[in-house]
């Protein structure tokens, strides 16, 4: 016979069956869940290491790529882009935040260098497939010869909005620096320089919808069309390196309403024909300066007591000028 099972255990035996029940379920609920939110995540959390649509952009750029006697691109095979030489991903997101292209073994590299001149460099073009890494912040393709069919620097990159890093120094580009490179309100870093080549502005004020920049190297580019070209620079207080060096500068208005660049602590002006009194530039106001070179400038004259108050200044050249080195420099040089 049986033993009889009473309603209160019954009860009990009931409810622990629809807990274990209901646990179970949520055990299935929750591991579906998660299930659901791997599938949907990049497929670098597979271990694949590439999100597909950017793998495609880079291998377009590839594809541009003319001569790589220097086998910079060698590693770009296989299905994971984040693991190619120059390439670095978002270990949160898997997205492509870094390109560093630069031509790191150039030959003698002189004061007039241009990478078109560089057997190492690469050679080709420089791929709208770019617009593709949403993600980017950091590109560097320095030193190379990606001039394209028509040598200038392609419009599109004023579209790659995510950029804090942008060097395209050494290639020589020809033709106006396109002013949508003001459309990179991110930008941190902006290095134009040393290309040798056609390329000018006759408009800088672009920069002034920059305002976390901190770097600008145009050096060697024709700024000469610019009649006033420290006012649109004073716009950006964030700059701590301004490199005009050999950019045809004239003498400009020495009057601003005020000083803006407080942050500022390296400003090359040399080789440039500046051609005015030393003591009616603007810069000795300029006190946070840890290195200014005036080299071959043309200016001329006496140096003003505001050079007393440059506490921060470690370099000075002012090689090549008509100064009046006398015992007024001397004795400004003292306080430094």
């Amino acid at each position: 016979m049986l033993p009889q099972i009473s309603s209160s255990c019954s009860s009990k035996m009931y409810r622990t069956t629809n807990l274990l029940f209901t646990l179970i379920i949520l055990s299935i609920t929750s591991f579906s869940q998660v299930v659901n939110a791997l599938a949907l995540q990049p497929q670098y959390a597979h271990g694949s290491g590439c999100i597909p649509a950017e793998r495609a952009a880079l291998l377009a750029l590839q594809k541009g790529i003319t001569s790589d006697s220097a086998d910079i691109l060698a590693s770009w095979e296989g299905y994971d882009c984040c693991r190619w030489r120059g390439i670095s991903c978002s270990n949160r997101t898997g997205h492509v935040i870094k390109l560093h292209l630069r031509n790191t073994f150039p030959g003698p590299k002189a004061y007039n260098y241009n990478g078109c001149s560089d057997a190492n460099s690469l050679f080709g073009k420089i791929s709208p497939s770019l617009l593709s890494l949403k993600n980017l912040e950091y590109m560097d393709l320095s030193m190379n010869c990606l001039l394209g069919p028509n040598s200038h620097i392609p419009q599109f990159l004023g579209s790659m909005d995510n950029l804090r890093y942008l060097n395209l120094s050494g290639i020589p580009f020809t033709s106006r620096v396109p002013s949508q490179l003001g459309n990179l309100s991110k930008l941190q870093h902006l290095d134009l320089g040393e290309g040798y080549s056609g390329m000018y502005s006759a408009d800088i004020t672009c920069l002034t919808k920059l305002p976390l920049l901190q770097y600008l190297s145009m050096s060697t580019i024709n700024l000469a069309r610019i009649a006033d070209w420290p006012r649109p620079l004073n716009m950006v207080p964030s700059l701590g390196v301004i490199n005009l060096a050999g950019c045809s500068l004239d003498t400009a208005s020495q009057s601003l309403p005020y000083l803006n660049l407080t942050k500022l602590e390296k400003l090359d002006l040399s080789l440039n024909n500046l051609g005015h009194s030393i003591a009616s530039s603007r810069f000795w106001k300029v006190t946070s300066l840890k290195y200014l070179s005036l080299r071959a400038t043309q200016l001329f004259g006496k140096f003003p007591d505001a050079l007393g108050n440059m506490t921060s200044l470690k370099v000075l050249d002012l090689a090549f000028n008509n100064l009046n080195k006398t015992e007024n420099l001397q004795s400004l040089l003292k306080n430094l």
